[in-house]
């Protein structure tokens, strides 16, 4: 049972199977449904409220954070050191101790060259060296999901590299 009711209301279970609602007023959306199984409540849930998005792929592996790391070396070390033991990490997260005064959007020049860590182990960028021989790229094309300029041209970077649009 899926309910929306956007009033003061007062909501008893009762030992038996049922319930008492007393409401001030306004209008109660109720909806029931009947399944029979649960995997078809589900779905019949999905179709009222709308299916969830597909996350990232890079979201749903293996991540890292802690607070603490005081260096852009010392965070370079810890993601070396997992690589070496042969442990699985697909994100490395810094908590506050990167930024200047604990302001987002900022890094501190005590922490170390961030911009040089980030680019260590990060280019999201698909090569374009081969068109019609690489996939990634050929299928991006296809699909239309590079970034675009304000002239609907695709972007490259470096003049080598397309950047997926994630949105």
């Amino acid at each position: 049972m899926l309910v929306y009711y956007y009033l003061f209301s007062d909501v008893i279970l009762q030992p038996a199977p049922a319930i008492t609602w007393r409401t001030i007023g306004g209008i109660i959306d109720l909806y029931v449904f009947m399944g029979p199984t649960p995997g078809e409540v589900i779905q019949q849930y999905t179709e009222v409220i709308g299916h969830s998005f597909m996350p990232p792929y890079w979201s749903l592996g293996f991540h890292l954070c802690r607070w603490g790391y005081k260096t852009a070396n010392e965070t370079l070390a810890v993601v070396e050191k997992n690589r070496q033991a042969g442990i699985p990490q697909d994100v490395q997260w810094n908590d506050i101790d990167y930024m200047d005064s604990k302001k987002d959007f900022t890094y501190s020049t005590e922490f170390g060259d961030m911009p040089a860590m980030v680019n260590t182990y990060t280019d999201p960028g698909i090569s374009n060296k081969s068109p019609g021989n690489y996939g990634p790229y050929d299928l991006g094309i296809k699909l239309d999901i590079f970034i675009k300029d304000s002239q609907e041209k695709t972007t490259y970077r470096k003049g080598r590299f397309v950047y997926q649009h994630y949105g």
